[in-house]
């Protein structure tokens, strides 16, 4: 028998395909403007929070939905529902804007106000990336899911990192470019997804918002992969602020860990 979470996982896996063909179809189309936050926005991010949130709200008018392009306006929201789902319509906008392929739509669904099932779509590979704690990890059309990964952290292992960047943060990504082969993808949804595929062995950001990580991070917990809040906790998420913190963390496999919370000496 179908559960509540269970429909929600089926509707909104289609969901988030049937808008993929107008995320591809205008990537590098709309140059965008930036907001007060300095973020960038286009078009395209508009039309696809108005159109998913929409699809959403039809579905399940019962849910809480919050979106980066909807932020609450004159106080915080409360977020009082079972389910609550969270967009990121466009992850990585700028890459996105200049046609550049590592971009993602990035589809949360908490339940309890805590990461239960993620959706991402990875423009570069093409692939939906979905999973969620107890119910596996899967990419594209494998039937079989993703086996978790925790190898050795050594000198060939591939980090990521959120530029620009200042202190502290900056000192504990030159530690690990001294070292490691580092790459900076733009999209953090796409960063932590590739952790829980064991495409990188870890990643730091401060720079993103709860929208940036409620997928990846139940992709993360399918996987067994451990990411770590420095500050504020972003879930569970109880309310949608106005003006959303800043959320900052590590993530990555446990040798990865040991090494980034020691230089943030934690």
């Amino acid at each position: 028998m179908e559960t509540a979470l269970d429909r929600r996982i089926r509707l909104g896996r289609k969901i988030v395909s049937d808008h993929v063909a107008y995320f591809e179809e205008n990537l590098g189309r709309f140059p965008g403007d930036f907001k007060a936050d300095k973020t960038r926005v286009t078009e395209a991010d508009l039309r696809l929070s108005h159109d998913i949130v929409g699809a959403l709200r039809a579905a399940f008018p019962e849910d809480d939905i919050v979106s980066e392009e909807d932020l609450p306006v004159g106080g915080d929201r409360p977020l009082e529902s079972r389910f609550c789902w969270v967009l990121d319509p466009i992850d990585g906008t700028n890459n996105y804007a200049r046609g550049h392929p590592l971009c993602a739509i990035s589809l949360g669904l908490l339940e309890d106000g805590v990461p239960a099932y993620g959706f991402i779509h990875d423009n570069a590979s093409g692939k939906l990336i979905q999973g969620g704690p107890g119910r596996g990890l899967f990419s594209g059309c494998d039937a079989a899911p993703v086996p978790a990964l925790d190898a050795p952290f050594d000198s060939h292992s591939l980090v990521s990192f959120h530029f620009p960047m200042k202190e502290p943060h900056f000192a504990v990504a030159a530690a690990f470019m001294a070292t490691n082969p580092v790459r900076c993808s733009g999209s953090c949804a796409l960063n932590l997804a590739y952790n829980a595929l064991g495409i990188l062995d870890g990643s730091a950001d401060h720079n993103t918002k709860v929208w940036d990580v409620a997928a990846a991070c139940a992709l993360l917990a399918a996987a067994q992969r451990r990411i770590v809040f420095l500050g504020e906790q972003p879930f569970p998420l109880r309310r949608f602020h106005e003006t959303p913190p800043k959320v900052v963390f590590v993530c990555g496999s446990s040798g990865y860990l040991e090494r980034a919370l020691s230089l943030y000496g934690r």
